[in-house]
């Protein structure tokens, strides 16, 4: 089977994607799974899905030419998961590691045409999105507002800034669909059903733009794209000095 093979995985929302994709962009096998919950979830399916996989693809571990993961923005667990999945894949066979953005990987699966305003969005919780803006230049994508946790209210007031046709996508614009739709009316370009989580097809279409070298430094310098800080780290607090009181 000619041409480099990667392994993309894919895990910041609660759909779990998986995929053997080959250079020329053949995708020789992959599973999807949507489970409703995050994180644990991911870990506990994992092995089983890359051992079906695999046999999907009448493929072995040694024929991976790297691995491709996307590290964020999206669930805090369920990027760590899959990370660690990938690096311990990647090192165990000292293969090339390459993260990519899960917006990116999004915003690529939307057919979108030539010059075309792409918005891919995540759900962030506590009522914020996290969101990019892209514009759609041959194959690729030409980044014009980067990755951002924010109100969907703040998209919305920044997308009156872009002119010409725009494409939303994602599950986080199908829970602020009322609002991102009210002030975009008569610029979004319908393009059917469209895949409301990043997937990981996508991931490796962007990682086998980047050099494949193994590089044990940067494969453990890796981590996840988290944009915001986590609830443990919002609530943690520098415990107080003790008050020493007179002899």
């Amino acid at each position: 089977m000619a041409g480099r093979i990667l392994l993309a995985m894919e895990g910041s929302t609660p759909v779990l994607s998986i995929a053997l994709v080959r250079e020329d962009g053949e995708v020789l096998a992959s599973l999807e799974y949507d489970h409703g919950d995050q994180g644990e979830s991911h870990s506990r399916l994992l092995p089983g899905v890359l051992d079906a996989l695999f046999a999907r693809a009448e493929l072995g571990p040694d024929e991976l030419s790297g691995v491709a993961v996307g590290i964020g923005p999206g669930a805090f667990t369920g990027l760590r998961v899959i990370l660690a999945t990938a690096k311990g894949i990647a090192y165990a066979r000292r293969l090339p590691l390459v993260g990519v953005s899960t917006l990116e990987a999004l915003a690529l699966a939307a057919p979108a045409p030539e010059g075309a305003t792409v918005v891919p969005v995540l759900d962030a919780r506590k009522k914020e999105i996290y969101a990019a803006v892209y514009r759609r230049e041959g194959e690729g994508l030409v980044c014009l507002s980067p990755r951002a946790a924010m109100p969907p209210e703040r998209l919305a007031e920044m997308l009156a800034a872009f002119s010409g046709p725009l494409v939303l996508l994602g599950q986080g614009y199908r829970v602020y669909r009322e609002i991102l739709d009210r002030a975009t009316e008569g610029r979004r370009l319908d393009l059917g059903e469209l895949p409301r989580a990043p997937r990981a097809q996508e991931v490796a279409r962007l990682a086998f733009r980047e050099p494949l070298v193994y590089d044990r430094e940067a494969l453990f310098g890796l981590e996840p794209d988290y944009v915001r800080k986590s609830d443990a780290e919002l609530g943690w607090k520098r415990p107080e000095r003790p008050t020493t009181g007179p002899n």
